[in-house]
């Protein structure tokens, strides 16, 4: 009996290790939680998605949308620079976890200079071309259609810049559509039309 009792210590104290060494093994493999996820897009969308430069902000997107964007960059559906790359480094599941926190995020407006002239001539394009699918003056959103209100003007020129150019092959061919009559005084006054609404 008193064998016993000495290896008992010993072996309950093994025991507690192995378990607590499989506990650490299973935290580890757990994927990360959504706001260390989204740290990796601080850089250049800003802390929780809200962008101080002319980058888009991502904070507010619906999530079906941010979701739909993100595996299109993935699958190279969409066209990019380098967000293609990035977002090969991801699972779906992390993507969705993204997703769903940058959307609960509240979306806030960037401090921008805008023209006036400008700001008028576009809301008449918008009026004539756009209000259908990009309602509420640009704030509607799902899962096709991101919210525009409020974006950053020099971003928005660039992305319809992109669907204005002949032969870009654009995920959506709507928009492209719409977009090639412009001329490129019209682009920028959309743009700044977008970006002055709240």
């Amino acid at each position: 009996m008193l064998k016993v009792s000495r290896l008992r210590g010993p072996f309950i104290t093994l025991v507690a290790g192995l378990v607590a060494g499989l506990s650490c093994a299973a935290v580890q493999a757990q994927s990360p939680s959504a706001p260390n996820l989204s740290n990796n897009c601080a850089g250049c969308h800003g802390t929780n998605g809200y962008s101080a430069k002319p980058m888009p902000i991502i904070a507010g997107l619906s999530q079906p949308y941010f979701s739909r964007v993100m595996r299109q960059f993935k699958n190279g559906e969409r066209p990019s620079t380098i967000m293609g790359r990035l977002a090969k480094g991801y699972t779906d599941a992390e993507i969705d976890e993204m997703a769903a926190f940058f959307s609960s995020q509240i979306w806030k407006s960037p401090e921008q200079e805008l023209n006036p002239a400008k700001i008028a001539k576009g809301r008449e394009i918008h009026e004539e071309k756009c209000a259908v699918c990009h309602r509420d003056n640009g704030r509607f959103q799902n899962a096709e259609t991101p919210r525009i209100a409020g974006q950053w003007s020099h971003y928005l020129e660039f992305v319809l810049q992109e669907y204005w150019r002949v032969g870009r092959k654009m995920p959506n061919r709507f928009m492209t559509i719409v977009v090639q009559p412009l001329t490129t005084s019209d682009i920028s006054a959309l743009s700044q039309f977008y970006a002055s609404v709240k």
